[in-house]
């Protein structure tokens, strides 16, 4: 299967993909390649708007938030440190967004059993243990 490199018009990232794939998303967005996680933010950003902003206007927004970055794409591009700290950074904002954003649990959903661990695995005590 051919792959080239293909960088990300927003914050700087490169990613091998399929011919087809690059594409793909170059049609979607306007002739521009966007990342997966700028993908996101610029779909996030049409919904915050609750579909009356469009992708274009979406994505030129979140052009214009990467250049007001103190540390926007120039510098992620030429620090691959400084890139991968934006990168966790966007993410932890993009998880913390859905969190906070995500309905609260139904009353129809069973409680967790009183005195066991909800995630506990294998290698973890119960508290009987502990």
């Amino acid at each position: 299967m051919e792959v080239e490199k293909a960088r990300c018009e927003c914050c700087g990232f490169t990613e091998e993909c399929t011919p087809a794939y690059i594409e793909a998303v170059r049609a979607e967005y306007m002739g521009r390649w966007v990342c997966g996680l700028c993908a996101e933010a610029v779909g996030d950003e049409i919904r915050r708007e609750d579909g009356t902003l469009t992708t274009a206007e979406a994505l030129d927004r979140h052009l214009a938030f990467f250049a007001r970055a103190p540390r926007g794409r120039a510098n992620a591009t030429r620090n691959n440190k400084a890139a991968s700290d934006d990168l966790v950074a966007a993410v932890a904002r993009l998880l913390r967004r859905c969190l906070v954003d995500s309905p609260p649990a139904s009353p129809a959903t069973p409680a967790p059993p009183k005195g066991r661990k909800v995630a506990a695995g294998p290698g973890c005590p119960d508290a009987a243990d502990a």
